[in-house]
């Protein structure tokens, strides 16, 4: 992403609503699918970024985070996490079987992954069998807009195609759905105006009036309730939570 999105990250990924609601999918999908997801083990996030998400997975086990991106490293390490590493999800700089759980959370879709493919086959590689792989990213094309260059994207979803390259690691997939789908129609209008008024691109992370972005973050808690045992026809965002065979 571009440089100064990483001092707004940083700012807002404890308290914003998007993220918020995220870590509420997340902590969902790990409870009720993971067994023994209580205490999951050894995590890697791929694509750690400033480092919110891995002060929340330190929950659930020991947790490691690489980005390629010295900046936003800069960022994670004013949290104090013990493990961190500038590395790119092409060439993971860990031995196989490492991992029970590696997350990446809006990383494939980015035009630094050039290969996605290669990115999946990694995180099979650290995996222990049995090991779990839980992504999310943007999904469906028709929703491209201004914020995707802003944040230095390559691609959009769709939920056929991240089935395909999960698949095709290796892995099996066990919970795969859309998501952000109660908000999807206000996401679309904003991102078919945003063709004709960029300006409302430059919107879509900025800080809200706390009774607004509590009502939001209740919009995604009431999803993530639902997500446990409902799938999702469409949405912004496509989820996959998958496993390596035993053996």
């Amino acid at each position: 992403m571009e440089c100064a999105e990483y001092q707004k990250l940083y700012e807002l990924e404890d308290t914003y609503w998007w993220f918020v609601g995220r870590r509420k999918l997340v902590s969902t999908l790990i409870q009720n699918w993971i067994p023994n997801g209580d205490q999951v083990g050894r995590i890697l996030d791929v694509g750690c970024g400033t480092g919110g998400n891995l002060e929340f997975l330190a929950t659930w086990g020991c947790e490691t985070g690489i980005d390629l991106s010295p900046l936003a490293l800069d960022y994670a390490r004013r949290r104090r996490l013990p493990r961190l590493a500038q590395a790119s999800g092409l060439a993971l700089p860990h031995s196989n079987n490492s991992f029970d759980l590696v997350t990446a959370f809006d990383v494939l879709y980015h035009r630094w992954v050039t290969n996605d493919d290669r990115a999946v086959s990694e995180c099979y590689r650290v995996l222990q069998p049995g090991g779990w792989l839980l992504v999310m990213d943007s999904a469906l094309p028709r929703l491209w807009s201004h914020h995707d260059e802003v944040f230095y994207a390559r691609k959009r979803y769709t939920l056929d195609e991240m089935r395909r390259l999960i698949s095709g690691a290796g892995f099996t997939p066990r919970k795969l759905s859309y998501a952000n789908t109660l908000m999807f129609p206000a996401v679309l209008a904003v991102r078919y105006l945003a063709r004709y008024f960029p300006n409302l691109s430059q919107r879509e992370m900025r800080p809200l009036p706390g009774w607004l972005n509590t009502a939001l973050t209740g919009v995604l808690s009431l999803e993530a309730a639902w997500l446990r045992r409902a799938t999702f026809p469409i949405g912004s965002s496509g989820v996959c939570l998958a496993q390596k065979p035993e053996r």
